[in-house]
C-alpha cells in the first residue's frame, strides 16, 4: 500500500479556491488532497507492474512535484481521485444521447450525471431544426444541475453551429440580451467558419445556407461581431483546421470542442488534463533567459505517466459502452501549461515580444517532443492506443506520419524539424504510442490559482496581483537593469512598462501573436481570451477575428472590458 505524505502548503487565497470549489473533502487538508491524488495515481502503476519499488518511486516523484508546485492536475483529478471511486477523472466529453426532442428526458439525465461527475460537455447543433431552442433547453439543464448543490466543481459547456445553418441568426444572438432578460448562462457558443466563408467575406461575396438561402458573408460576420462586442459570444471556431490535427480521423471528425475550445471532440470522446508550471523552470541567467531542460524533461515524463494512469482509472468509471470504447481507442491526454506569464516576467521579457514567444516555443516544443517519446515507452509496456491498429484513418501510420505533418517543418532551439521527422518515422515503424495526442492548452482556471501561477498562456490579468515570489524577483530585476520601481509608475521607462504590462494594456495583436506562435506546436488547440479595451466597436472585434484567422488560430474568443456591466474578462475558455 502506497503512503505518500505531502507537505503541500498553499497560500490563503489558494486554499480558499480549494475549499469554495469543493476540491477538498469536508475535513481534508490541502496536503491530504495531494497525498490522496498521488497515492491513487500511484496505485495504478500496479496494473502494469508488480514492482512496488517502481510504484513507490513514481508516487514520491509525482507527489514531490506537486508539493514544489511544479505541476498541478485539472480539478476533476484533484476532486475525484481516491475520493469518489466511482467517478472518472475526466474533464470533458460529448454526450451520446440524441438531441432529438423525443430524447430530452434521457439527454437531461445524461448531462446531469456527467456534470455531477465533474465533466463539462460539448455539443454540435448542426442537425437540430431550431438550434436556439435546443441550446436554451441544454442551458436550462446546465443551470438546474449547477443549482442542485450536487456538483463539486463548476463545469462548462460548449455549443457549436456551422455558419450555413438556416437558423444561424437566432444562434448568433441567443445570448446577446441575456442580462436584460435576467437569464443565467452556463454555455459558451461558437460559430464554425471555414476557408470558403472567409474568402467570401474578403470578396464581399455570398454563401449558400443549407436550405438554399443566399446570404452575404459580410452581414453574417457583422452580426457575429456585434453580439460578441456586448456579451463575448459567439466566438468563432475553425473545425476544419482542428480536424487537420485530428490524429485518428477514421474514428470520426471533430464536431465540437471542450467547453473552453482547447480540444476537438467526436461523440463519446474524453480527455485528461494536467499542467506544468513554467514559472518554475525559467530564469534569467548571465547570458539571458534560460530554461532548465533537464528538470523539464523529468517533469514531462512524469506528467505523461500520471495522465495515462488517470485515464486508466477513468476508463473503468466512464458511463456507457460508447464512451469507454472511444476513450480506449484514442487514449487522448492533454499536458498543458500554466505560469507562462510568470516565466516570461522572470526572464525579464515583455509578454508581447518576439523573445517571449521564442522562449515559450522552445519550452512547448520540448514538452511535446518529450511527451511523445515518453508515450512510446509507455506503449512498449502497456500497449498502444486502440486505434493504432487501424490500417486506414490513423495518421500516425501514414506517409508522412502525423507528427511529421504537424511539426516536420518546424525547428526551435530545443527540437529540430529533423528530430520530429525521425520520431514520426519511429512511431510509424514500431506502431508504439500509448496516447494518440499528448498536448493541449486549456485555460487552467482554478488549477493555476491553487499554486498561485498565472493562468494558461494568458498574460498577467493584473501585474500587481501576481504571485508574490514572481513580483519580488521581477522587482529586483527591474531595479538592477533599469533602476525602476515595479510599484511606481513614475519611474517606468517604456521598456519597463512593457515588461509589467497586464492583459488590459497589451494590444490585441500581442495576444494573437502568442497564440499563433504556440498553436503551431500544440497537438490540439488553445484556450485564450483576446482582451479588448472598453468601448471597442464591432469593427474592432471584426479586425481581431480576421487577424486570428490569418495567423492560423483554430478559433478566437474576445472579451471587451466592461461589456455587460462587468469588469471581469471571460475566463471560462
Amino acid at each position: 500500500m502506497l503512503d505518500y505524505k505531502s507537505s503541500f502548503v498553499p497560500s490563503e487565497s489558494a486554499e480558499r479556491v480549494l475549499r469554495t470549489g469543493r476540491i477538498l473533502a469536508e475535513h481534508e487538508s490541502p496536503a491530504d488532497m495531494v497525498s490522496r491524488v498521488a497515492n491513487t495515481l500511484g496505485e495504478q502503476e500496479f496494473a502494469f507492474t508488480d514492482d512496488p519499488e517502481r510504484a513507490a518511486q513514481f508516487v514520491s516523484d509525482f507527489g514531490s512535484a506537486l508539493d514544489r508546485q511544479e505541476i498541478i492536475m485539472s480539478t476533476p483529478v484533484m476532486t475525484n481521485a481516491g475520493r469518489y471511486t466511482e467517478r472518472p477523472l475526466t474533464a470533458c466529453t460529448v454526450p451520446t444521447t440524441s438531441l432529438d426532442p423525443e430524447s430530452k428526458k434521457l439527454l437531461r439525465e445524461e448531462i446531469i450525471s456527467l456534470h455531477e461527475q465533474g465533466m463539462g460537455t460539448g455539443f454540435n447543433l448542426d442537425d437540430t431544426k431550431q438550434p436556439d431552442e435546443t441550446l436554451r433547453f441544454l442551458n436550462m439543464v446546465a443551470v438546474e444541475s449547477a443549482n442542485s448543490g450536487r456538483e463539486d466543481r463548476p463545469v462548462g459547456n460548449m455549443a457549436v453551429l456551422n455558419v450555413r445553418h438556416p437558423k444561424i441568426d437566432d444562434f448568433i444572438n441567443v445570448k446577446k440580451d441575456a442580462p436584460a432578460r435576467g437569464e443565467k448562462w452556463k454555455f459558451n457558443i461558437s460559430v464554425d467558419l471555414d476557408d470558403e466563408f472567409m474568402e467570401q467575406l474578403e470578396l464581399d461575396g455570398v454563401i449558400t445556407l443549407r436550405d438554399g438561402q443566399q446570404r452575404k458573408a459580410r452581414e453574417i460576420f457583422q452580426e457575429i461581431c456585434e453580439a460578441a462586442t456586448v456579451c463575448a459570444d459567439p466566438g468563432i471556431i475553425f473545425l476544419d483546421r482542428m480536424n487537420d490535427r485530428n490524429p485518428v480521423p477514421g474514428l470520426g471528425s471533430y464536431k465540437t470542442t471542450a467547453p473552453c475550445a482547447e480540444v476537438g471532440l467526436i461523440e463519446g470522446e474524453t480527455c485528461q488534463f494536467g499542467y506544468i508550471n513554467m514559472g518554475k523552470f525559467v530564469s534569467l541567467g548571465s547570458t539571458g533567459p534560460a530554461i532548465d531542460f533537464d528538470r523539464l524533461e523529468q517533469t514531462t515524463i512524469l506528467m505523461t505517466t500520471a495522465l495515462d494512469n488517470s485515464l486508466e482509472i477513468s476508463q473503468d468509471n466512464l458511463d456507457g459502452d460508447e464512451i469507454r470504447h472511444m476513450s480506449s481507442q484514442k487514449r487522448k491526454i492533454g499536458i498543458g501549461l500554466c505560469g507562462v506569464a510568470d516565466a516570461i516576467s522572470l526572464a525579464g521579457l515583455p509578454y508581447d515580444s518576439p523573445e517571449a514567444r521564442t522562449l515559450m516555443q522552445d519550452a512547448l516544443s520540448f514538452i511535446n517532443f518529450v511527451s511523445k517519446k515518453a508515450s512510446m515507452k509507455l506503449a512498449e509496456e502497456r500497449g498502444s492506443f486502440g486505434a493504432m491498429s487501424m490500417s486506414d484513418g490513423n495518421r500516425h501510420l501514414e506517409e508522412p506520419g502525423h507528427l511529421e505533418h504537424l511539426y516536420g517543418n518546424i525547428s526551435t532551439n530545443a527540437v529540430s524539424a529533423e528530430e520530429w521527422r525521425d520520431l514520426s518515422e519511429r512511431i510509424r515503424e514500431t506502431k508504439m504510442l500509448r496516447n494518440s495526442s499528448t498536448v493541449a492548452l486549456p485555460p487552467t482556471g482554478r488549477s493555476a490559482l491553487i499554486i498561485d501561477a498565472s493562468t494558461g498562456i494568458e498574460p498577467h490579468f493584473d501585474t500587481l496581483q501576481a504571485n508574490p515570489a514572481v513580483l519580488s524577483s521581477l522587482a529586483n530585476l527591474l531595479r538592477a537593469q533599469y533602476g525602476a520601481d515595479l510599484y511606481d509608475p513614475q519611474t517606468h521607462t517604456p521598456e519597463v512598462a512593457r515588461i509589467v504590462a497586464s492583459a488590459h494594456s497589451i494590444e490585441p495583436l500581442g495576444h494573437i501573436a502568442m497564440v499563433a506562435a504556440l498553436q503551431r506546436l500544440t497537438d490540439e488547440a488553445i484556450s485564450k481570451t483576446i482582451n479588448l479595451p472598453a468601448g471597442s466597436s464591432p469593427d474592432d472585434v471584426a479586425a481581431v477575428y480576421k487577424e486570428g484567422y490569418q495567423a492560423g488560430m483554430s478559433g478566437v474568443t474576445i472579451y471587451v472590458d466592461q461589456s455587460h456591466g462587468t469588469t471581469q474578462p471571460k475566463q471560462v475558455r
